[in-house]
């Protein structure tokens, strides 16, 4: 679920023009931990701390809606653990390199995992350093990579030194289309862009990262 404090309609997301709107919503545990047995249900999220929508608020607003995150991504940890699923985690700080929610992220995580010490999910969308890929990698993390990574190269490190076994790609459909498809409408499809450029860095072939990154999701999601 998303909980906002109240609705939102993002109409921009990196420049581009896809729109969509949110509604706000109180985390119910007993309700998602009875939909969360269902056998289709294949983990917990997505779920985490994003800061970046919290610039226009006052401190005191920004404090709380904060707290509020970080009180309702806790408790989403916990549903995972409980219902035996990995968990999405979604982290975004409030501006590029200023690392606060992903130091919150991994703070929560950590006390977490002291609590279930077989929790264990993937950073959907990182967006983070290597010592933060690292840190989530000792937690029994995964890192995902997007189509950003075709044409950002922040991440070329990470890529390069992180093993294969840990990483998983993804489109963040319908947002941040890869090259060659940028200022188009992103699909799944394009989620082998994401896999030729950590080809591309790791000096490997593409069907070795498609065939281990298939491995690790399926792994991962136990399917």
């Amino acid at each position: 679920p998303i909980h906002l404090l109240e609705g939102h309609y993002d109409s921009s997301e990196l420049d581009e023009l896809v729109k969509f709107k949110t509604k706000a919503e109180e985390f119910d545990f007993e309700k998602y931990s009875e939909l969360a047995k269902n056998p289709k249900a294949v983990a917990v999220g997505e779920t985490g701390l994003d800061y970046f929508h919290l610039k226009d608020l006052s401190e005191g607003e920004k404090a709380r809606a904060k707290e509020k995150q970080k009180e309702i991504f806790a408790k989403h940890l916990e549903l995972a653990a409980k219902a035996k699923k990995p968990a999405i985690i979604h982290c975004r700080d409030s501006s590029f390199g200023q690392k606060d929610a992903y130091q919150d992220m991994l703070a929560i995580l950590k006390e977490a995992k002291k609590k279930e010490p077989k929790l264990k999910g993937v950073n959907h969308f990182f967006a983070g350093t290597l010592n933060e890929a690292e840190i989530l990698f000792e937690l029994d993390f995964l890192i995902s990579f997007t189509g950003v990574i075709t044409f950002v190269k922040d991440w070329n490190e990470v890529i390069k030194i992180a093993p294969l076994e840990k990483i998983m790609v993804e489109t963040d459909a319908p947002y941040v289309a890869p090259v060659p498809y940028r200022g188009k409408r992103n699909e799944p499809l394009y989620v082998e862009e994401a896999a030729k450029k950590i080809a591309e860095l790791k000096g490997v072939s593409f069907e070795e990262v498609a065939r281990q990154t298939t491995l690790n999701a399926r792994a991962l999601f136990g399917i």
